[in-house]
């Protein structure tokens, strides 16, 4: 009797002790959960600061302050706002700077246009102290939260760094609901939770099992109790919990009350397959991978844990995180499966913003210039040769920034990129990399490809421009490309290459500030003699002409026509007597003349846009038989660009009427040709042209076609 008191009187101390020892436990692992929940949700909203920072012109912010020039703090400032709107999490995003010794705000997002977005300034200015720790210590920091009139704040602040990463130049900052921050935190405490509440609950069943002096009224009533609290418990899950048979149907033994919220199926709908098996539920793509992972997980008796779509009854496509085990009988054989299924939406929605930003162009919404340098990496292997580059270019867009305002200047960058990309297939890439420039990758694509790719686009603007025939300007691109075609090329060596093709065709675009050097120098050259554009116009036709026929490639096709313009460019740095002279040339006075190759080859290479074509102005008087001038070079020594082009002006001179002699007809200036094939033109050239002419006839000649294409 008195061993049954004592028994007694020591069960209420047992119950006691295990209640303090699992409350222990379970008070320092979910103080250690919190803290790594925390820290976690600190390390991702810096590693968004310091993406969202790594996206900024770094030009942009450090011109920020007093003397900032408008166009950059508009920039700047539309970065920061279209960063609000489209984050949910993110309230208010702002730049700190230094001046005078205090930290202030220089540009923010106030003006955005968000039912989230909160004036909170002077808030975020006040707190000196936190403040001037990115710009000491060159560390990302999580500011304690601080209250105002709009609620309480948690804000991620990061430094940013010049071009060569040495010195911080501002600090960008972002600001977080401390309720929505700390409900998220909750949220991701509800596992950790559930897991320390199902473990409690089952040391206090273990306990109640293993008492050796409980009754049996005792334990039934402690069952009941059990299971009337794992009823409550499962009706507050935020999912699903269930047990299930281990067949291809998941045959649902039971099912908890979160089943309706997350599937729209009530429980019993599921419980032995009654209407439908979660088999059916599950996204078809995910169900054998689904198999496949438990099957594996049980071999090895482990957990399972991943994330899958399942289809609500709604038609709704919903990410869930499935949590479960394998319950195993005294030989180790499976004799069911349990677990929990939670919504798992939310996070992955917030995991595809945040990849989102990280690639995308915030303007235009095309992938942005780190994600273009890392698919260049991507696409440089055998598989995806020939490997075209395109390079893109808005001619003029700093004049429609200048006059019409950079509203107008986004206005045209995004409308080209839409017409750009209404010109590409699923496997083309396209970036916008800064200012009016795109990069298109376009894998298993040659040249020639490229070329009727290039063609569509400028099609499509000329379209456009047709159309909006009234709007105040039209758009214009110049376009250069290039393809790398075997292992030896390098991807960079074929991006510079299409750069320099790009340089190129700005050169021959009127719309483009580079063509304002072609037309400067062609002024003078007009001014001073008996040079016209008509006739550059027609020797540029000419060159086009016989160098299509000859196969040239686009940047030699793009030298002759430049080459067409320029090659008599020397001629400024002769006396205007000699030029327009009259009569025939004394021989001092020849001597002269001969100089103007080697004067337009120094004008050439003393200007950088014009270095490539220098050599082709030096030798286009050089004879074939080598008897030319300045070089005396012979045959193929000479540029195959400076012998088209001494046929096709030779043939223009002729049949032009000059000051001291009357013009030929055609069929003269033909023969003259025909008698000088090699000796003083390339014979191969030559017999090209003639022949090109003669199928072409007399009235395409009187008429000056603009049909260059060959016969």
């Amino acid at each position: 009797m008195k061993m049954s008191e004592s028994a007694k009187m020591r069960k209420p101390l047992k119950i006691i002790s295990v209640a303090l020892a699992v409350a222990m436990l379970a008070t320092f692992y979910l103080g250690f959960a919190w803290h790594r929940y925390q820290r976690m949700a600190e390390l991702e909203a810096i590693q968004l600061a310091q993406s969202v920072g790594s996206l900024m012109h770094v030009e942009h912010i450090a011109a920020l302050g007093e003397q900032a020039d408008a166009s950059d703090s508009y920039l700047v400032e539309q970065s920061l706002i279209y960063l609000v709107e489209v984050t949910d999490s993110i309230y208010y995003a702002y730049i700190l700077k230094q001046h005078s010794g205090n930290t202030i705000v220089i540009v923010d997002s106030t003006a955005a246009d968000s039912a989230t977005s909160r004036p909170i300034k002077h808030t975020c200015e006040e707190t000196t102290e936190i403040n001037q720790i990115p710009f000491e210590t060159g560390q990302s920091v999580i500011a304690d939260p601080v209250s105002d009139s709009f609620g309480v704040w948690i804000r991620a602040l990061v430094p940013i760094f010049d071009s060569e990463h040495k010195d911080i130049i501002a600090v960008l900052g972002l600001t977080y609901s401390a309720a929505e921050w700390y409900k998220n935190l909750w949220n991701k405490m509800i596992p950790d939770i559930i897991v320390v509440a199902c473990l409690g609950a089952l040391v206090f069943m273990l306990f109640h099992l293993i008492s050796k002096n409980s009754k049996y009224r005792e334990a039934e009533e402690s069952r009941q109790e059990s299971e009337r609290s794992k009823s409550v418990f499962f009706s507050h899950l935020p999912g699903m919990a269930y047990r299930c048979r281990n067949d291809s149907c998941w045959t649902m033994e039971f099912v908890s009350e979160g089943c309706y919220k997350l599937t729209g199926y009530k429980a019993e709908s599921l419980i032995f397959n009654r209407e439908l098996s979660y088999n059916d539920i599950i996204s078809p793509e995910y169900r054998d991978l689904l198999i496949d992972e438990w099957e594996r997980v049980l071999m090895q008796h482990k957990p399972f844990r991943d994330e899958y779509e399942i289809i609500t009854k709604s038609g709704e496509r919903k990410w869930v995180l499935e949590m479960g085990q394998g319950i195993y009988n005294a030989d180790g054989k499976v004799e069911a499966l349990e677990g929990i299924v939670l919504d798992f939406s939310e996070a992955k929605r917030m995991d595809r913003q945040i990849a989102y930003l990280k690639e995308r162009d915030f303007l235009t919404g095309l992938y942005n210039r780190n994600y273009i340098e890392q698919e260049k990496k991507r696409l440089d292997q055998p598989q995806f040769w020939p490997l075209s580059v395109v390079i893109c270019d808005i001619d003029g867009l700093r004049v429609i920034n200048d006059v019409y305002g950079h509203e107008e200047g986004d206005h045209m960058i995004v409308k080209t990129a839409q017409l750009i990309q209404n010109c590409l297939c699923d496997e083309y890439v396209l970036g916008h990399t800064g200012g009016g420039e795109y990069v298109i990758l376009l894998p298993q694509t040659d040249t020639n490809a490229a070329d009727r790719l290039i063609t569509d686009i400028i099609s499509s603007i000329e379209s456009y421009n047709r159309v909006n025939e009234n709007a105040l300007y039209a758009i214009s691109v110049s376009i250069g490309h290039s393809t790398k075609e075997t292992e030896e090329q390098e991807i960079q060596s074929v991006v510079i290459e299409a750069d320099e093709s790009l340089r190129r065709r700005k050169m021959l675009n009127q719309n483009s500030s580079h063509s304002a050097i072609v037309s400067s120098i062609m002024a003078t050259l007009y001014a001073k003699s008996q040079e016209t554009e008509e006739h550059g116009q027609r020797l540029g036709k000419l060159c086009l002409m016989i160098g299509k026929q000859l196969g040239l490639s686009q940047a030699e096709l793009d030298d002759l026509q430049l080459l067409s313009k320029l090659h008599d460019i020397g001629k400024i740095g002769i006396d205007d007597h000699i030029l327009n002279k009259p009569g025939k040339l004394s021989a001092e006075e020849w001597e002269i003349m001969k100089r103007h190759p080697e004067i337009g080859h120094r004008i050439a290479m003393t200007t950088p846009q014009l270095k490539h074509i220098a050599e082709y102005i030096l030798y286009h008087h050089e004879r074939w038989d080598g008897t030319g001038y300045p070089m005396g070079l012979k045959g193929n020594q000479i540029p195959i660009v400076s012998r088209i082009l001494s046929v096709a002006d030779a043939f223009d001179a002729m049949t032009e009427n000059r000051v001291y002699r009357r013009a030929l007809s055609n069929n003269d200036a033909i023969k003259e040709i025909e008698q000088n094939a090699g000796t003083q033109f390339d014979p191969e050239i030559a017999k090209l042209f003639v022949r090109i002419l003669r199928e072409k006839g007399e009235a395409w000649l009187e008429q000056g076609s603009l049909d260059l294409d060959p016969p």
